[in-house]
């Protein structure tokens, strides 16, 4: 998977709902490796090793 690239921005991991100034996104815990950015040894494909995904939050 590429990695999907914003203007002026870091690239987004492949666990990423949406860019970090998008309106209802926030930062969490990578449910995959519970934040390490490790998972068995290896660095975590979901969060590309941060520990930290970009989730939608909130709505109704």
């Amino acid at each position: 998977m590429e990695d999907i690239m914003q203007p002026d921005q870091k690239p987004l991991s492949p666990g990423d709902e949406g860019p970090p100034d998008a309106p209802g996104v926030g930062e969490d815990i990578c449910a995959a490796c519970q934040g390490t950015g490790m998972v068995e040894g290896e660095r975590c494909d979901v969060c590309g090793g941060t520990g930290k995904v970009l989730q939608g939050i909130g709505g109704g």
